[in-house]
């Protein structure tokens, strides 16, 4: 294996670290990290190529046959690290910066890597199972790129909160605020109608269907209450602050009450309690805002 290929195993395996230390926001601590490799990437390209690929690609990239021959199964992990080609990067880092801190604000720190990490998973099983045919078995192609695990994001950010407005891009088009419903709808719209007609392109369309399909499911069984319709007083993003028992159960008492008054006594109670999931301080509740000193913020309707 090339040295860098081993350096830029050691980089996922430092990120994955500094991830469960819980001291940084998750968003931007993937953005660094696939930028790290990336340049590594192209540095590993000036040493040698492998067709056209750099040895960093070829050694942390999954391909299908892996599950076949059972090799290089660390790459399950890996090959959401790497990109192909400045555009592949660029587009999966700016979807991931503009849906990331959004959703992981609300949501919180560990469901949030939950859903990147074993939404990347189940998109590149997706690919991997529409790439096998009963002569050939699974495909040797080589799959990068984090796409799948962003398109989880997706899949979630969906699903919790439709009505809620975001920057996106749609193609070359960049949507200054859109609803969710709207935006990542006609996205995934689109991954099916190009998955339906075969188109390539170098693009893996099932992992992108794969991964948000796994991102909606995921979200449904880790957020316990989130909004279902517009105009809704949405507390789910609190939970992220409830590691404490009674930071919890003020939290879900005032999710239950139906007076504005009754509410925000039990958020009083709840602040009491309350630890910041970045750095571990008892923020402070300020009309409908929650606001901890290392700042993290989190809003609500």
């Amino acid at each position: 294996m090339n040295i860098l290929s081993l350096i830029s195993i050691i980089v996922v395996a430092a990120t994955i670290a500094v991830l469960l230390s819980r001291r940084y926001e998750s968003t931007y601590v993937l953005i660094i990290s696939n930028l790290l490799i990336f340049m590594i990437s192209l540095m590993a390209m000036f040493v040698s190529t492998y067709g056209g690929l750099s040895p960093v690609q070829w050694d942390l990239g999954f391909r299908p046959v892996y599950l076949q021959t059972g090799e290089n199964l660390w790459t399950v992990i890996t090959h959401m690290f790497v990109h192909g080609s400045f555009s592949h990067i660029i587009m999966n880092m700016l979807f991931l910066l503009l849906l990331g801190t959004e959703l992981e604000n609300r949501i919180g720190h560990g469901r949030f890597l939950s859903i990147y990490f074993i939404g990347g998973i189940l998109a590149m099983l997706t690919e991997c199972l529409l790439r096998w045919s009963p002569e050939t078995g699974f495909s040797p192609v080589l799959l990068i790129g984090a796409s799948g695990a962003i398109s989880a994001l997706m899949g979630a950010l969906l699903l919790l909160y439709p009505h809620e407005k975001i920057s996106f891009f749609l193609g070359p088009i960049f949507l200054p605020r859109v609803k969710v419903w709207l935006s990542v709808g006609t996205w995934f719209v689109l991954q099916a109608i190009f998955l339906i007609i075969g188109a390539d392109m170098g693009v893996a369309y099932g992992a992108h269907i794969g991964g948000f399909i796994g991102g909606v499911v995921m979200a449904r069984a880790l957020v316990r209450e989130f909004p279902s319709k517009e105009g809704e007083v949405d507390l789910s993003a609190l939970y992220a602050f409830a590691s404490d028992p009674l930071a919890l159960q003020g939290l879900e008492h005032a999710i239950a009450a139906d007076e504005e008054d009754v509410r925000r006594v039990w958020l009083e109670e709840f602040a009491k309690h309350a630890r910041c999931p970045r750095c571990g301080e008892c923020p402070r509740l300020n009309g409908n805002k929650l606001k901890c000193a290392c700042g993290l913020e989190v809003k609500w309707r």
